[in-house]
């Protein structure tokens, strides 16, 4: 029967582990896992990122999906006028005008809607007017201003008071 490796350490006051401190905790390893990254294992550290095999920092900052929708949502607006612009559809002062507006208020429509109706974008009929504001990218109509034309909307959405000022001048949500 081959000898045990305990009776090769007995009488040997660490038993092959180095100094009697160094068993103790993580001290005598400059403390467990990523400890001291930052600081004293630093170069250590800096040359494993180099393989690419260590990352500093957290990574992976998920966003509020409240927070990813108003972005999309803006982003989409400007792409679309943007095209719409370099289709020759909207002309310089109301392509500055919509660009700055990531939603749309009833107040701003109501200023910019003769001229959207002499490009094209939305039709007049004798003293009514009629627009899609998804062909603009918007999909959300808000109450701020006043209205004093009669305005039919196509929208996903339109807070309650939006829909009062337009019902209010003789348009409305279709």
């Amino acid at each position: 029967m081959p000898k045990l490796k305990v009776k090769k350490f007995r009488g040997s006051r660490t038993c092959g582990g180095g100094s009697h401190k160094k068993r103790r905790g993580a001290g005598h390893r400059g403390g467990r896992g990523n400890a001291g990254v930052h600081k004293h294992k630093y170069l250590k550290f800096i040359k494993l990122e180099r393989l690419g095999l260590y990352e500093f920092g957290k990574h992976g900052f998920t966003r509020p999906k409240v927070v990813v929708g108003e972005f999309n949502r803006e982003k989409n607006v400007k792409e679309t006028l943007r095209s719409l612009k370099e289709q020759g559809k909207l002309d310089e002062d109301t392509y500055k005008f919509l660009y700055s507006r990531p939603e749309l208020n009833v107040g701003d429509l109501s200023r910019v809607i003769e001229k959207l109706a002499a490009l094209g974008i939305a039709e007049k009929k004798e003293e009514k007017f009629f627009i899609d504001l998804g062909t603009l990218g918007y999909s959300k109509l808000l109450g701020a201003g006043e209205v004093d034309k009669a305005i039919e909307v196509k929208v996903e959405y339109a807070t309650p008071k939006a829909v009062e000022k337009l019902k209010s001048a003789g348009g409305g949500i279709a």
